[in-house]
């Protein structure tokens, strides 16, 4: 077979699979395969089934339009959600095959759903305007703006393809009274909240009427999905439900009454709270959170928490007090490491996740130093306890993973367990554990990888120039010759709480591909090394971190490969302030690219949807810190810049909002250097649409290309 570089286009060459999900009895697995249109930008999801008795698959479903496969308690079914009646909705399928039938809701499913324990409900959420009858947008505010906002969430409610019923252009003034009031990826808020719907589910199918499911959740807040206690009689859930929601970084764990709709507060967090799962036995709940220790840089841990004398005091119409941090039990405190966290790679679709139970022990994945692993909580058998610490009653054990492997979801039944994995060198799969033996279950990128010229991946360690140890990965370029010179490609990760791993990554294969050595590191501020870590450039971006890209810059040079006429950096997000910062710092690079980035810490607050974020990690506030932002930010230091640079932006970019890349843009060219400006329309923080996904690695080569070919400038 003859081998060819990578092109941007072979991004969508790749057929994705996830979200894979085994039966009660762990004899069948249940997963999503993924596969493009570049020409018409459009993605395709169906629903496959694999058999772990006989190792064959066969597609379950066929429409282009279904995910998130869940099979009901005892195995007779599945439920997924589609869209291929026009709206997002939750469908029923034998596993054996034939039709699919839909439950009709007049609500839109908008996410993950979850079985309860008998099979005979199935719980959701949705959004609502939730606002009371008497409720005016503010004090003030025009007779007929009430209207207004009904209309306008009426509209937004609406599946995105119905068309109008009339030419009329509809009222699209945005009124903002909340301190949070949109987000990256979801826009603008208005006046709509997520709650929590739950439908029976027929024993056949009943028609396309649509009825309203039952709502569980009330109030002008916004929940989470819940878990269901054993019994079916409960759901506990994550929320903040407070008036000042929007200024307070926590979510509390609730408990409800699903055929009342009663409402207690369970868990009285000290910070934030998320996928709440509830042990078989009902006794205790598991879920992730942390106390706001270190704000928002505060490392994520595992907690479990006893909630059975507190549900049996409610069940009797007792009053119970919300239980705290005092009652919980923090299962991964003492390994110092972030719980929750899945690898993850590009191409990809998303992967299974979060703590599940089997009988009574946890399992969950967790990053250490880049890589992922499985661990398993088991509680320690009477002989073994008699600790004075209520942790120390667990025992945590690292059971699945292997450093240079990505684990990018998971799941477990019966013994068995199915998730998703890449390598720096392969795309990710899912596979099955069965008895030990690791079987691959999807295999059609084969042939493409084959055909591929792909670059082979060497973690290493390195020193920054304070001494501190780091890690860093070299991908050589295909064909590598030892004592051959090569360009070298420097990649920045986002975050700065992110991570790189050793998971497939396309942008670095494809200049591997074209003859680039490729480096990435985790710096100081990285995710995955520790709470002090990861928490140590707070208020000091530009420096340690600084420090520690540029030594990896350092070792893969010494190695004695790299064409040091020819280094070149590309980040996005806080990659691309780093790139800017890094140019307003050395001429060390020959060109640059920097998106999504930040350029100015001052102006930035205020205009991105993660203000609480921003003012803990870029120092303070503009009027309590304005010297450290503006000194520390990429735009004060325009003048010295050199390099030229490639400045990509989506325009609905509510993270890291365009203004960013304008200033430094215009300042750069104020300045009479040389830059480029590319904007993606109506894109977020993240690209989507093919054409720009495409366009972004098209650009950057292009842009890479130009200045290797150019000698001396």
């Amino acid at each position: 077979m003859d081998i060819r570089p990578m092109t941007p286009k072979d991004l969508f060459a790749f057929k994705c699979f996830g979200d894979a999900r085994l039966s009660p009895d762990g004899k069948n697995l249940a997963y999503v395969r993924q596969y493009h249109d570049a020409e018409k930008e459009k993605s395709y999801t169906e629903i496959w089934l694999y058999s772990l008795e006989t190792g064959a698959s066969r597609r379950l479903t066929g429409s282009g339009k279904d995910r998130s496969p869940r099979w009901s308690p005892d195995g007779q079914r599945l439920a997924f959600v589609s869209d291929r009646s026009g709206k997002s909705q939750i469908w029923i399928i034998e596993p054996s095959g034939g039709e699919a039938w839909r439950i009709p809701t007049k609500e839109e499913v908008r996410g993950d759903f979850v079985w309860s324990p008998d099979g005979k409900r199935i719980f959701f959420t949705s959004q609502v305007f939730a606002k009371p009858d008497d409720w005016q947008p503010y004090p003030g505010a025009p007779e007929d703006d009430r209207a207004r906002a009904v209309e306008q969430a009426n509209r937004a409610l609406k599946p995105k393809d119905e068309k109008p019923k009339d030419d009329s252009k509809p009222n699209d003034i945005k009124v903002i009274t909340r301190l949070r009031y949109r987000m990256d990826g979801q826009g603008y808020f208005g006046d709509l909240r997520r709650h929590v719907f739950w439908v029976e589910v027929p024993s056949g199918p009943v028609g396309d009427k649509e009825e309203p499911a039952r709502q569980l959740t009330s109030g002008d807040y916004d929940h989470s999905l819940p878990d269901i206690t054993p019994c079916g009689r409960y759901a506990i859930l994550s929320a903040r439900r407070s008036e000042d929601a929007d200024y307070q970084l926590k979510s509390d764990l609730w408990l409800l009454e699903i055929e009342t709709g009663k409402h207690v507060l369970l868990y009285d967090a000290p910070g934030p709270t998320s996928g709440p799962q509830v042990s078989p036995d009902g006794r205790y709940v598991a879920f992730f959170g942390h106390d706001l220790a270190r704000n928002v840089s505060t490392r994520t841990d595992l907690y479990v928490l006893a909630i059975q004398d507190f549900i049996e005091r409610v069940s009797r119409g007792e009053e119970a007090e919300p239980l705290t941090l005092k009652n919980a039990v923090n299962l991964t405190a003492r390994l110092d490491r972030g719980a929750g966290h899945l690898g993850g790679s590009e191409p990809r679709y998303q992967g299974a996740g979060g703590a599940i139970w089997q009988g009574a022990d946890i399992y969950f994945p967790l990053m250490d130093c880049g890589e992922t692993f499985i661990y398993k909580a088991s509680r320690r058998q009477a002989s073994d306890e008699g600790q004075t610490e209520p942790s120390h009653d667990w025992k945590l054990e690292r059971v699945f993973g292997t450093p240079g492997r990505s684990i990018g979801g998971f799941d477990l039944k019966a013994g068995r367990m199915a998730f998703q994995a890449s390598t720096p060198e392969t795309p990710e799969d899912v596979f099955v554990l069965k008895d030990g033996a690791e079987i691959r279950v999807t295999t059609e990128n084969d042939e493409l990888v084959k055909s591929l010229a792909l670059g082979k991946c060497e973690k290493f360690r390195y020193l920054s120039k304070d001494g501190q140890e780091l890690d860093g990965w070299l991908i050589y370029p295909h064909g590598y010759e030892p004592g051959k010179k090569y360009p070298l490609l420097l990649l920045v990760h986002g975050g700065p709480h992110g991570a790189y791993g050793s998971s497939f990554m396309f942008g670095a294969q494809l200049f591997a591909s074209n003859g680039y050595a490729v480096a990435y590191c985790n710096p100081r501020g990285s995710s995955s090394y520790g709470q002090e870590f990861m928490a140590v450039i707070d208020g000091d971006w530009g420096n340690k971190d600084y420090m520690d890209v540029m030594a990896c810059v350092d070792a893969v040079v010494s190695r004695g490969s790299v064409d040091e006429n020819n280094i070149f950096v590309h980040g996005w997000s806080y990659g691309g302030y780093w790139t800017l910062w890094a140019i307003t710092q050395t001429g060390r690079f020959k060109a640059a690219c920097a998106g999504a980035s930040v350029s100015n810490l001052h102006s930035d607050y205020g205009t991105s949807d993660i203000m609480w974020a921003d003012e803990h990690e870029y120092g303070g506030k503009p009027w309590e810190n304005a010297d450290l932002l503006l000194d520390r930010s990429p735009l004060s230091h325009v003048a010295n810049v050199t390099t030229p640079v490639l400045l990509l932006h989506g325009e609905n970019d509510l993270r890291c909002p365009i203004s960013q890349s304008e200033q430094f843009y215009i300042g750069l060219k104020r300045l009479g250097k040389t830059a480029v400006f590319v904007r993606y329309p109506d894109e977020y923080h993240g690209l989507r649409r093919h054409l720009h996904r495409i366009d972004r690695y098209k650009r950057m080569f292009a842009w890479f290309e130009y200045y290797r070919t150019q000698p001396g400038s």
